[in-house]
């Protein structure tokens, strides 16, 4: 039941859809539609299915056919399956022709779908996709996916969600984007590297597969095809050997006064590091304050004034849709979050997400043979965010989740949810995506709950609320973090030295201070990242890369803590510290 109904929800994204038809036989709305036709153009889809169910009962012969199925059609479209079946039982597949028929056959299929009869339905979608008319591909695709996710064929169902994504509208677009990145990331590793292989080129779920492959640690089978370059990527400078290729002018659209001006500050003093440690030959760099009353298009439009060839910022998340959003933009952009709207070709979107922290502490307890994990997690948006990913990765890499324990502030005492959500059993290790007083909590009692000597796995979460003194409680839970905040510095400067000469590479703005170092990087080698998809930069945030999205993925160092304070875990560092990137 819970199967059909999410399938009866995205069939009802899509047809709320600008650009997808909900009757596509059916007469257009207009001074010759029927009173039906226009009840189904306005999406009102249940007085529609009425309208044409009585419309079916005055006709006769092919056209009462017509009128059963699409009655049948918004019956469906309105959420009530068993009206649909009972209107397409009335209607004579063998009188009905072209597109009509295709209908038929596929409202027959979403009804299998929807009653969880998944082999029929894959059976009624066998023909051609080009032999789908454009106004019903989405929701054959929809149809086509939901009956192979239901059947085991993740990489399969995400491939039919990847068609879907162009025909789309942007809510639709997002949930579907999560739905083939949730399906990629249960596919295990050999059959996502030979997945991937084995798609022909230019099949779209090849940026998705990739980007789910890069996450992993895992080569691509071949480049991305990068020929969509970023308008004015072209008129840079030369590059130089080792892909450097700065632009002449650039433009950082930050938030430099305001509610977000000690954030934009510290972003903006690192890229400044970034940008004078560089001793070859360095653009012409503005900053523009999008907190002014203009917001990012008045920056933007003083940037293209200015003769900036491009943008790095801004730091808001919807501050980067509404940049991406602007039909004037036509400059290449490192933008510093990540917002619901796709980079343009050669533009790319940074940010230091929870997820990564999420898959980088799977990947981690994979590596060791750990695959059977406890969860001890609270109510925090970071650590549902790290969770969500981290169970995702598990999975895919053959792992389990044992049991899950939500802790609260109110009751102190752990062992009894421990004790009763392990019921006997011991994992592997545990994953503790908490606050540092939680998790100090949880390291007095894991003797108690008999989780001794069980390694533990957190996120930088873990940080919020630390204490030196008392933050010995937490000595060898690992969890990751900057390279640059551990001491690898990859000939950038000393974290400490930086701390106590400039208050915006202190405290919480020692993280932004490191994003912006790499913000610089990444404009700096942006062209040489956009064309060879195995390019990647030591940066101080981590190792960085960017998927044929445009979506920079982050791979951090490991950090554990001895004696109250974060090092560097003995096999944490990704790359040793050579003093140069």
């Amino acid at each position: 039941m819970l199967r059909s109904a999410s399938f009866l929800l995205a069939l009802a994204l899509i047809s709320g859809c600008a650009s997808v038809a909900v009757s596509p036989s059916a007469p257009v709305a207009g001074a010759a539609a029927t009173p039906a036709a226009r009840l189904a153009a306005d999406g009102q889809h249940l007085e529609a299915a009425r309208a044409y169910a009585a419309e079916a009962g005055s006709a006769r012969g092919s056209a009462r056919d017509r009128s059963w199925l699409y009655a049948a059609d918004q019956y469906l479209l309105a959420g009530d399956p068993g009206a649909a079946a009972q209107a397409l039982a009335q209607a004579n597949a063998r009188r009905l022709e072209g597109r009509d028929a295709l209908l038929h056959d596929l409202l027959a299929s979403e009804l299998d779908v929807a009653a969880g009869r998944h082999a029929p339905a894959l059976a009624r979608l066998g023909q051609s996709r080009d032999a789908v008319p454009d106004r019903l591909k989405a929701r054959w695709h929809a149809a086509r996916a939901a009956a192979m996710e239901a059947a085991g064929r993740a990489f399969d169902a995400a491939g039919e969600r990847a068609w879907m994504q162009d025909a789309l509208d942007r809510e639709a677009r997002l949930d579907n984007l999560r739905r083939i990145d949730a399906l990629l990331r249960t596919v295990p590793d050999p059959a996502l590297a030979a997945g991937s292989a084995a798609l022909p080129v230019g099949h779209p779920l090849y940026l998705y597969a990739g980007r789910a492959l890069t996450q992993r640690g895992l080569p691509l089978p071949r480049p991305y095809d990068r020929s969509a370059s970023a308008p004015g990527m072209q008129d840079l400078p030369p590059a130089e050997r080792d892909g450097y290729r700065p632009p002449e002018r650039l433009a950082a659209l930050l938030p430099l006064t305001g509610p977000l001006g000690p954030a934009g500050q510290s972003v903006r003093d690192g890229l400044l590091a970034g940008y004078y440690g560089e001793l070859r030959r360095r653009p012409e760099l503005r900053f523009y304050d999008t907190a002014g009353p203009e917001g990012v298009r008045g920056a933007l439009a003083q940037a293209h004034a200015d003769g900036a060839q491009m943008i790095v910022g801004p730091l808001a998340r919807d501050q980067v849709d509404a940049l991406f959003s602007l039909p004037e933009l036509d400059l290449p952009v490192v933008a510093l979050n990540r917002g619901g709207i796709a980079p343009p070709p050669g533009s790319t979107t940074f940010a230091l997400a929870p997820e990564d922290e999420g898959v980088a502490a799977a990947e981690r307890l994979l590596d060791r043979g750990m695959r059977r994990i406890l969860v001890v997690t609270q109510a925090d948006e970071n650590a549902s965010r790290a969770l969500g990913a981290f169970r995702e990765r598990l999975r895919a890499g053959g792992g389990e989740i044992i049991a899950e324990v939500t802790v609260t502030d109110d009751n102190p005492d752990y062992v009894p949810a421990l004790q009763q959500a392990l019921a006997g059993a011991r994992p592997d290790a545990v994953f503790q995506p908490l606050r540092a007083a939680q998790a100090r909590l949880l390291a007095s009692q894991m003797d108690t709950a008999g989780l001794d000597g069980v390694a533990r796995v957190a996120t930088s979460l873990i940080l919020s609320g630390a204490n030196l003194r008392m933050d010995v409680e937490l000595d060898g839970i690992e969890y990751p973090e900057l390279p640059w905040l551990l001491g690898l510095r990859g000939g950038m400067p000393d974290a400490d030295s930086l701390g106590r000469s400039l208050p915006s590479a202190q405290g919480g703005g020692a993280r932004l201070f490191a994003f912006g170092m790499d913000a610089w990087q990444l404009a700096a080698f942006a062209d040489l990242l956009a064309r060879d998809p195995a390019a990647q930069l030591r940066g101080a945030t981590g190792e960085l890369q960017v998927d044929g999205f445009g979506l920079v993925q982050r791979r951090p160092a490991w950090a554990v803590f001895s004696g109250g304070r974060s090092r560097p875990a003995l096999d944490g560092a990704l790359l040793p510290d050579a003093g140069t990137p």
